[in-house]
């Protein structure tokens, strides 16, 4: 055996082998162990995905009146309503055994060759609390219960194929840390209405004009996020804040710290805490583009689509960048270099179920398994937190100020109250589940 300054290996080994021999008698234990944790989180992967099926959901079309002249405000205030929707387990038994998670809404935008839809995807639980805060704030539009457009195509990516057509998704992140904030509505608007942008205008004008065989769907998934996230941005908000001072020795043992904030790190702090203070949402954004493959252009939404969401990022905060190992593109150059096809399309089908599905990533680890494909493993979505103040930013109903208003479907007549003097519940006998006595009836008679 070598010697290494006086201390040989064979004393070295004989400290290890009876370690490494107790570890091996105990097989049957960590065993034992490793079968517990699976059973366990398969056991809650179940309870999780019934949990899950057994809430219905139901998708509302926004039809949008000839002139809104509101500002995403209005739809600020209906994500902060959804927010408070939030529901979570509060016990052993709601997480074990019923299986709760916090749900989530999915709010769309489809263009169907040109045309222009706006969707919000909901739990039945929740419909008649959606609509009721989406008149309060849009007075004039119009919500209506409709059939689901994804199933206007086939459900597999094969049976696309054999229709001649092909597809291309996407999800978009965050470039850096969740609690950096990204452009908002307010920093669009302008006091002379003339300067005034709308945020939402560059995503309309791409989306409308899309050829007729041509169609987009955009998803932006939202589940209200955990409080504690915060955590985690005051830590970053105290650790930029430390940055900005240096102690300066003044005598001995003591010191004083002397502030070096410029205006730019001033802004970004003042900017986090803005964001902390929102209502948040744990967010995914998804699209798919679909089109023949005789005009199939992957630049469309690859670069048009994505480019849309550029115009929020702030390069000294946050911006948009697009989830590369969801993209339906692999290349045969970078890792693992073999199977680029196969794994492409494994892309391809995943980020079209998740989509159908509105599948937000799995709780547990072991769902992730269960839901990949055998070429793409489903671990791969990067959910960002947004505020309700930024959603609304890159969702909400098109102003008056978007000169595309014909591609965008709209309501074609003013929703009216009811007339003055109707009565609210009727006389008496009709009114459901009211019975009159009949000595009452005879005296009206």
């Amino acid at each position: 055996m070598p010697q290494f300054k006086g201390f040989s290996l064979t004393v070295l080994w004989n400290f290890i082998a009876p370690a490494l021999n107790f570890i091996a008698d105990l097989w049957w234990l960590w065993l034992f162990i490793i079968s517990a944790i699976l059973a366990k989180n398969l056991w809650q992967h179940l309870r999780i995905s019934r949990f899950k099926n057994d809430n219905r959901w139901v998708l509302l079309e926004i039809l949008i009146p000839r002139e809104i002249r509101k500002s995403p405000k209005a739809m600020e205030q209906i994500l902060n309503q959804i927010y408070s929707l939030r529901n979570s387990p509060e016990n052993f038994v709601e997480k074990y055994f019923e299986g709760e998670v916090t749900l989530w809404w999915s709010l769309e935008v489809a263009s169907f060759g040109g045309e222009v839809h706006f969707f919000i995807r909901t739990p039945e639980k929740y419909k008649n609390i959606i609509e009721s805060n989406i008149y309060a704030n849009y007075k004039d539009a119009e919500v209506v219960e409709v059939q689901d457009y994804v199933l206007r195509l086939p459900e597999r990516t094969t049976d696309l194929y054999k229709m001649g057509m092909d597809l291309f998704g996407l999800e978009l992140t965050l470039g850096r840390e969740s609690a950096y904030p990204i452009r908002t509505y307010p920093q669009f608007e302008a006091m002379e209405e003339e300067k005034a942008l709308d945020p939402i205008s560059g995503l309309i004008e791409v989306l409308s004009k899309l050829k007729k065989e041509e169609q987009v769907w955009l998803q932006i998934l939202i589940k209200p996020a955990d409080p504690l996230w915060k955590e985690k941005g005051y830590k970053l908000v105290k650790k930029l804040q430390e940055k900005t001072f240096s102690k300066v020795s003044i005598s001995e043992g003591k010191s004083l710290a002397i502030g070096r904030t410029t205006p730019g790190e001033e802004d970004i702090i003042k900017n986090i805490e803005y964001k902390l203070a929102k209502a948040a949402f744990e967010t995914v954004i998804r699209y798919v583009y679909f089109a023949p493959r005789s005009i199939f252009n992957k630049q469309l939404p690859y670069r048009g689509v994505r480019g849309c969401f550029a115009q929020y990022s702030a390069q000294n905060m946050n911006y948009f960048v697009p989830n590369i190992a969801v993209r339906t593109m692999v290349w045969w150059v970078k890792f693992p270099f073999f199977f680029s096809k196969k794994r492409e399309e494994g892309r391809k089908q995943r980020v079209y179920q998740n989509y159908r599905l509105r599948r937000m990533p799995e709780e547990i680890a072991i769902g992730k398994v269960l839901n990949s494909q055998f070429f793409y493993f489903d671990n791969k979505s990067k959910p960002a937190i947004f505020s309700s103040e930024e959603i609304a930013t890159f969702y909400h109903l098109p102003s008056f100020l978007i000169l595309t208003a014909p591609f965008i479907k709209r309501v074609e007549a003013k929703r009216m109250g009811p007339p003055a003097g109707l009565p609210i519940f009727g006389e008496e006998e009709e009114i459901p589940g009211i019975k009159m006595p009949e000595e009452r009836k005879s005296a009206k008679k």
